[in-house]
């Protein structure tokens, strides 16, 4: 069992909060600055959008990678995968659909060459050829349509699958991530575990192997086992219509250039604040002073107003303007974050979460892998239903008090869980880059249910494996940590005044 050696029965805090003193990490003193970053790296992350940076990108990808069907598939996640880990997944899955479109659309109008479409196909077929002639023609036509349409339902389900994992790379990736980070600073202020530059330590890795692995499922699936290969010539005109779109866009422009810097210098800046292994950027400067994540990101963003987004044309509008971004921003997640914070600290204060994780110890007899597996397994199948924003601020809190109850690290439940919260694959409701991929795709509801189960169940052992390898070598999650121990409340006497003032005013109405 991962429990460290901690035996204080049974398992929570022994801090006491000041008597008159709201507790360390309330709401409003320290969350400012996840707050701050956040918005700040969302509105960075417009500057992308807007310079339509991302479209060059996913294109160029496709064509370094090749054009056969397999390498198109892979081209197409991977990209979708590494624009998810700093855009919105809902951004990058509607840029994402039109150049699937685009290769379907080129599959299928290689039917025109055996006919132009389908009726003079019969016509002709009636005066020239014999009924069983015409009738292999019509196959021929249908079996075309048929590798088209299965061609253009597997990229798109690559492109959901990628956009959802690819949320899990950062902490700009998806506002879930951001509800752990605003948590364990409320629950535990001395915690510095979880900075930009360990979170994607622990969860690229895990985040290319469930992109190769859905890569592998859905090609030898959907492709290599039903044989819908495409010949040499279609792989001709494959790559060139990506060549077509690329070119369309001309050569790189100073405004792209420019994002490319600004962006790159914040993500720099951000990996490097305090990378752990080394000392930081403020450190090595020496600033006495701690320089979080959201200066360096409104550092950025105060250049991005400012600077011209062509250096030869001082007069030309600036790399991001106000219009631009404000409507390009995600406001309702600022809204749905904050909301999910208060909630998590009502549920703290009021006792919510000590009588949940009371009854949770039981569980203690349980050994840890199996706990982690249930939460993880569990998670996934709740975030096919609810947002994976709602799954983090509904879970999380629970899952912190049941770690404290029955003696584990935190971060051993709340880690994968947050990653978990990701991995919704199987039904259109559960993302937004879900549903517009099956809006796009046409979709029958069993189109995306039966392959989704099958990647929910592959990536959350793949999550379950990061881990027990990367969470013991960078988080020591088989530790139960000495920040924990330090929290800020004594459960016991905490429900206990809780209960004390309930039955006072209760006598007293």
């Amino acid at each position: 069992m991962v429990n460290g050696g901690r035996n204080n029965s049974p398992g929570f805090s022994r801090c006491r909060t000041p008597e008159g003193k709201q507790p360390a990490g309330h709401l409003g003193n320290m969350h400012l600055e996840g707050y701050m970053a956040f918005i700040a790296g969302l509105m960075a992350a417009t500057a992308v959008e807007s310079s339509n940076l991302h479209e060059r990108i996913a294109l160029k990808v496709l064509l370094l990678i090749g054009s056969e069907i397999k390498w198109i598939l892979l081209g197409i996640m991977l990209t979708t995968a590494f624009l998810s880990i700093w855009i919105t997944n809902s951004a990058t899955a509607a840029l994402l659909v039109p150049i699937v479109d685009a290769l379907a659309g080129e599959i299928h109008n290689e039917t025109k060459e055996i006919y132009p479409d389908d009726n003079n196909s019969a016509n002709v077929g009636n005066q020239i050829c014999s009924l069983e002639e015409n009738r292999k023609t019509r196959n021929a036509i249908q079996e075309r349509k048929d590798k088209s349409d299965a061609f253009r339902l597997t990229l798109l389900l690559g492109v959901c699958y990628a956009a959802n994992i690819g949320g899990t790379g950062s902490l700009l990736g998806t506002p879930s991530n951001l509800v752990l980070v605003v948590m364990l600073e409320d629950f535990y202020p001395d915690s510095n575990e979880i900075s930009f530059a360990s979170w994607m330590m622990y969860n690229i890795p895990g985040l290319f192997l469930c992109v190769i692995i859905g890569w592998l499922y859905l090609w030898l699936v959907n492709i290599y086992f039903s044989k819908r290969n495409n010949n040499n010539k279609s792989k001709d005109e494959v790559y060139g219509i990506i060549l077509k779109r690329y070119q369309r866009l001309g050569s790189l422009s100073s405004y792209e250039i420019s994002v490319i810097v600004l962006f790159s210098l914040l993500i720099a800046l951000w990996t490097f604040r305090d990378p752990k292994f080394i000392p930081g950027w403020y450190t090595a400067i020496g600033f006495k002073m701690k320089v979080g994540n959201s200066a360096a990101a409104i550092a950025i963003l105060f250049l991005m107003f400012l600077l011209p987004s062509d250096f030869r044309d001082l007069s030309s509008p600036r790399i991001l303007e106000w219009k631009k971004a404000q409507a390009k921003f995600p406001w309702s997640v600022i809204f749905l974050v904050g909301g999910g914070a208060s909630l998590a600290h009502g549920a703290k204060v009021s006792g919510l979460n000590n009588s949940i994780g009371s009854m949770l110890s039981k569980l203690r007899t349980l050994p840890s892998g199996l706990i982690v597996a249930i939460t993880c397994f569990s998670t996934a199948a709740a975030t096919e239903i609810f947002s994976n924003l709602s799954v983090t601020m509904i879970f999380l809190p629970i899952l912190n008090q049941t770690a404290l109850s029955i003696g584990v690290n935190p971060l051993y439940l709340m880690l994968p869980t947050t990653a978990a919260a990701s991995y919704a694959f199987m039904l259109p409701v559960a993302t937004l880059s879900n549903a517009i991929v099956f809006e796009e795709g046409n979709m029958k509801m069993m189109d995306m249910l039966k392959p989704g189960i099958a990647m929910n169940i592959m990536c959350c052992c793949v999550q379950l494996f990061t881990l027990h390898t990367l969470g013991i070598a960078l988080f020591d999650v088989n530790k139960f940590p000495s920040w924990a121990d330090n929290s800020t409340f004594n459960n016991f006497e905490y429900m206990a005044t809780n209960a004390t003032q309930t039955q006072n005013i209760t006598l007293a109405l």
